[in-house]
């Protein structure tokens, strides 16, 4: 007897096929896309069944290619396996359908939402490296930055806890920066508390949670601006000397008033390292000075 090559063999499976009206494991992997191993899967799930027939081949009907559309379509749209036999057995309503349409949506907008959160934090996170990495130990004049003030604190510890706090109860929240106030008398470095502040355009990344009208915004004085490594979280009274100093210098008056801000900080194995980002309202005693003398 004449032995069939590996090609005649598939003709002859495939004309086989034809005649008794299915479909062949190979040509419907080809067909949908899935490999042959996903076929037997599915098949074991109950979610399709293949017909072995006498000859020892297992044939898929066209019944079972719908079902693979239906199965791709609603993994396309991040539909569990399980959610999927749920539909697939019986719930063949419109209203069923719907609540499950509608849940899926609501879902994915949720993903969307995180998603899109953990994009802006990431922004953050780069605009404060790239600000870092320009103003590292250099004064300048910058203004205060228009944000939501979401909580004034009576110290750090306390701004710690309505943080997290905060963080529960909107996502997103957690974006808030802690600006600790404190005042500069020329003597002495005294805390004031500390502030949780929102940047102004992060609250369109929260959604219709976020009610702005509850909470005041920041002015924006022009600061004497700086960025300081520390091995604390809050500048000692020789920072903020220095920085009036240089005020001093170029016709500038500080106030009182001291913002700093833990923009980041990185952590070794014996110590931590905080950049601190420091604001201090001044009024002018002089002519300004041209940016490029800063």
């Amino acid at each position: 007897m004449k032995k069939l090559n590996e090609t005649e063999g598939v003709k002859m499976e495939k004309a086989l096929a034809e005649k008794t009206g299915g479909y062949l494991i190979g040509d419907v992997a080809q067909m949908v896309g899935l490999s042959r191993d996903a076929l037997r899967f599915y098949e074991k799930k109950g979610i399709i069944r293949a017909d072995k027939k006498e000859n020892g081949y297992r044939y898929y009907s066209e019944d079972d290619i719908y079902r693979l559309m239906y199965i791709l379509y609603h993994r396309k749209m991040n539909t569990s396996l399980e959610e999927i036999g749920g539909l697939m057995s019986g719930q063949n309503s419109t209203s069923a359908m719907r609540q499950h349409v509608r849940q899926r949506m609501a879902e994915e907008e949720e993903a969307l939402r995180r998603h899109s959160q953990a994009i802006m934090r990431l922004k953050l996170v780069e605009k404060d490296i790239s600000r870092i990495e320009a103003c590292m130990g250099r004064y300048s004049i910058r203004k205060f930055p228009k944000a939501f003030v979401m909580a004034n604190c009576s110290d750090l510890q306390e701004g710690l806890r309505t943080w997290f706090k905060l963080s529960s109860t909107i996502p997103g929240l957690d974006m808030a920066y802690f600006y600790n106030v404190l005042t500069y008398t020329g003597q002495d470095l005294e805390e004031k508390g500390t502030q949780l502040l929102l940047y102004e355009g992060l609250e369109k990344g929260l959604g219709q949670e976020f009610d702005r009208s509850l909470y005041s915004m920041t002015e924006e004085p022009e600061c004497i601006y700086t960025i300081i490594e520390s091995e604390y979280t809050l500048p000692d009274f020789d920072m903020i000397h220095r920085m009036v100093q240089w005020a001093h210098k170029h016709g500038l008056e500080p106030m009182e008033c001291v913002y700093a801000n833990d923009m980041t900080s990185f952590f070794a194995k014996d110590r931590t390292t905080y950049c601190l980002e420091i604001y201090m309202p001044f009024k002018r005693i002089a002519s300004p000075v041209c940016s490029s003398d800063l």
